[in-house]
């Protein structure tokens, strides 16, 4: 009977599997950190068109509330600033997602690199295989020709 076909580094290949998984998740989960920011970058942009069209109205023609004006202009220098800073967390997050993704196809490199050696032993393994199996053929067919001769007369 042959023996089952074993990959000794099995263990090997799954934890770089695992790896490799674990990888996914954190790109994951930087991308969902940036699309967040994004959101809020474009909610800051809407507030400060918002601010920006409530000022104009409040310098139309009539009386200007010098109160009023000052608060919208410190609320829009907030939203400036705001806005700045998500700018800088985005490209903060970006590079990191940069290097992220590097270390990611790192490890579906090593995990690859693996996967085809398994492949390339699982192949070695099925040719042997055949081997076997041809060899165990030719061998009953020769037995069954040798046993199937009509007997012949032995010379004195």
């Amino acid at each position: 009977m042959a023996k089952r076909f074993k990959f000794r580094l099995d263990t090997v290949l799954k934890i770089r599997k695992q790896r490799e998984d674990q990888r996914k998740r954190v790109v994951a989960d930087r991308l969902r950190q940036i699309s967040q920011v994004r959101e809020q970058m474009a909610a800051i942009d809407r507030q400060i068109g918002d601010e920006m069209r409530a000022i104009r109205r409040a310098q139309s023609p009539g009386t200007i509330d010098i109160q009023q004006a000052m608060r919208h202009r410190h609320w829009l220098g907030h939203l400036h600033k705001t806005a700045l800073e998500a700018g800088a967390r985005l490209r903060f997050l970006e590079a990191r997602l940069a290097q992220e993704r590097a270390v990611l196809a790192e490890a579906v490199k090593q995990r690859r690199i693996l996967a085809k050696l398994k492949e390339q032993q699982w192949e070695r393994y099925r040719q042997e295989a055949d081997k076997r199996e041809l060899a165990a053929s030719d061998e009953m067919a020769t037995v069954r020709y040798v046993f199937s001769r009509p007997e012949q007369a032995v010379p004195v």
